[in-house]
C-alpha cells in the first residue's frame, strides 16, 4: 500500500500568525532621515506661520501653553493639521528622533518612506 505524502503546509499552524504592529518610534526616525521634519517649539511655530505642516507630533509632557497655542493656530488655518499626541515624554520623543535631548514638538512637511500618515486613520 502506498502511503499518502503529508505536505509541510498541512503541519503549519496558521492561526498563531503574528500581526505586524505599528511602531511609531521607528517611523519617526525614518521620516527624519528620508523626509522633511522640523523639531523644536521655536522652529515649528516660525514655520507654521509661513508654510503649514502635514502633521504635528506633541510629546506627552508638552507645555500646556505651547499646546494651546498650536491648537489655536490650527483653527485659524484653511486646512487643519493633524495633531498626534505621542505617548512618551519629551525625552522619549528626542530619543525616537535619535537626538540626545528633549523634543516637545515635531512638525512633518514630508513623510518620506515612513508610514506616519496612517496615524490619521488609526486615531490612537
Amino acid at each position: 500500500m502506498a502511503r499518502k505524502k503529508k505536505q509541510i503546509s498541512d503541519s503549519i499552524d496558521l492561526t498563531r500568525k503574528k500581526t505586524k504592529e505599528f511602531d511609531i518610534d521607528t517611523n519617526i526616525k525614518v521620516a527624519y532621515k528620508t523626509g522633511k521634519v522640523v523639531y523644536g517649539a521655536d522652529q515649528v511655530l516660525r514655520q507654521l506661520r509661513q508654510d503649514p505642516f502635514k502633521m504635528l507630533i506633541l510629546s506627552n509632557n508638552c507645555p500646556a501653553e505651547l499646546e494651546s497655542q498650536l491648537e489655536y493656530l490650527n483653527t485659524l488655518m484653511k486646512e487643519s493639521i493633524f495633531i498626534h499626541k505621542y505617548k512618551g515624554s519629551s525625552w522619549d520623543l528626542g530619543l525616537a528622533m535619535g537626538k540626545p535631548y528633549m523634543i516637545s514638538v515635531i512638525g512633518i512637511n514630508d513623510f518620506g518612506d515612513s508610514d506616519l500618515s496612517t496615524l490619521r486613520t488609526k486615531r490612537n
